[in-house]
């Protein structure tokens, strides 16, 4: 081969695998979602948002629709729109069961349960125009109504929404209908509160270790906990930046919904 061919061949590979530096190819970081459930739904008690709000690291925002027949989500529009101008994400956290009264037959979709859910869903989107995902309040029982959860999800295709099953019930299949529908999709795996640990810190900062173990691990996790707690406020505003500086990287929950 002559030199001329040689170079011809040689300097296009050289310009698309240049040599790396140190022989390496740097690791990406692992990466942590935090979801805050429950927003909208407001007591006397909670930490405010407006210091969620403030915090500098990426917070998925899940907020309660507006539903005054059981008194949730009262402050929904408002919640929804301090959480995008604010700089954070924003998904719809859609209750079913036992907040609307359904019949969830196992082998067949009730019209009824479906006119119910279509209705909410209507009026979530509807208060909520900025909204990126969806993912379910309680709802231990539909979520494991397979009929119920593939009429849903072809509810929510073609809107540009994500779906986060929230994983209440190890039974769920609402992440996998979601998926079937062609949708984008990430499972929750911890909770950051568990009864009767509420409003602890330390059982807060326990998780948030798993948390980081498993991303580590398995290169992403996504955790869940609730705007109420002063405990997990706390938790999270001290050992975020901590993870930080260890190479973590906080992302929002679309991040990590394939």
């Amino acid at each position: 081969m002559n030199n001329r061919i040689r170079d011809t061949i040689l300097i296009p590979l050289l310009v698309l695998c240049p040599p790396l530096i140190g022989g390496e190819i740097p690791s990406p970081k692992p990466k942590i979602a935090v979801v805050l459930d429950d927003f909208a739904l407001t007591y006397k008690k909670n930490v405010k948002d407006e210091e969620w709000m403030a915090v500098k690291w990426p917070v998925t925002f899940a907020v309660m629709p507006t539903y005054k027949k059981n008194r949730y989500g009262l402050n929904t529009v408002d919640c929804a729109r301090r959480g995008a101008e604010t700089g954070h994400e924003v998904i719809v956290h859609f209750p079913f069961d036992p907040f609307l009264k359904l019949e969830l037959p196992k082998d067949k979709l009730s019209a009824r349960d479906l006119a119910e859910v279509r209705k909410l869903l209507a009026e979530s989107l509807r208060d909520m125009p900025g909204a990126k995902g969806i993912n379910n309040h309680r709802s231990y029982q539909a979520t494991k109504n397979r009929p119920l959860m593939a009429a849903f999800m072809k509810e929510i295709q073609g809107k540009g929404l994500y779906f986060l099953d929230s994983h209440v019930s190890p039974k769920s299949v609402a992440g996998e209908a979601a998926r079937q529908a062609g949708l984008r999709v990430v499972v929750n795996e911890l909770f950051l509160e568990s009864p009767p640990r509420y409003d602890n810190k330390p059982f807060c900062l326990k998780v948030m270790a798993q948390v980081a173990a498993r991303a580590r691990k398995n290169g992403s996790a996504l955790v869940i906990g609730h705007h109420y707690f002063r405990g997990t406020y706390d938790c999270l505003t001290e050992i975020v930046p901590k993870l930080q500086a260890e190479g973590f990287d906080f992302v929002f929950a679309s991040e990590l919904a394939k």
